[in-house]
């Protein structure tokens, strides 16, 4: 064997080490924007909103990068604490994850389902249409209930998610005037309508999922 066989192994070894790194820290710099954004937007919504306006982004970029690790977060802790709490979860463990990845990929699927309705009845509130700005008021705006996820690690606290859906129809109001241009005095009736539109879409796409697993 020869002396540049030897070395391949190990370089490949300190490639996928230095692969490894970088993964973790573009991983790290993801969380610290996520973190940041979900601050600015409870401290300061009207600024936030503003920043969020005048970032140049594509809706995948919003969907993959900012919606996707968030939607991850309620399927995930609602495993765990199933897990903790019920000692063995009432499906197979198999069945439990496929559940969860559905989640998840239903979860995304909503949030542009909402971005396209909230572009769908801007003419209804004298709002502009702009596909771009409806997609991020629909990913921003559901922040908190993705957050709120974190309360399924101890099944007991569930009911503080209503906390999340009265902060995401209140961050969709102040996020419509400045990126949809909708009139203050119909935003509050935009922001209802779009909410309640969305948490029919979601029981159903839920019902779909879960007949989907069994």
């Amino acid at each position: 064997m020869s002396a540049d066989n030897e070395n391949e192994p190990a370089a490949n070894r300190r490639f996928s080490v230095e692969d490894a790194k970088a993964r973790a820290q573009q991983a790290m710099r993801r969380s610290e924007f996520i973190l940041s954004r979900a601050y600015g937007l409870l401290r300061d919504p009207k600024k936030e909103w503003e920043q969020i306006r005048a970032e140049e982004t594509t809706v995948p970029s919003i969907l993959l990068g900012y919606v996707a690790p968030l939607a991850a977060i309620p399927p995930v802790c609602d495993l765990i604490g199933s897990s903790l709490f019920n000692r063995m979860l009432q499906v197979e463990p198999g069945e439990a994850l496929i559940r969860a990845v559905i989640t998840w990929i239903i979860s995304i699927g909503l949030v542009f389902f909402l971005g396209v309705l909230i572009n769908a009845v801007a003419d209804n509130f004298d709002a502009d249409k702009d596909d771009l700005g409806s997609q991020k008021i629909a990913a921003y705006s559901l922040t908190p209930a993705f957050l709120s996820g974190v309360f399924s690690l101890w099944p007991p606290l569930w009911w503080l998610s209503l906390f999340a859906l009265a902060a995401m129809v209140f961050l969709m109001f102040r996020g419509l005037p400045i990126l949809m241009k909708a009139p203050p005095e119909q935003s509050m009736g935009y922001a209802a309508t779009v909410t309640i539109a969305t948490m029919v879409g979601f029981i159903v796409l839920f019902s779909l999922a879960s007949c989907v697993t069994g």
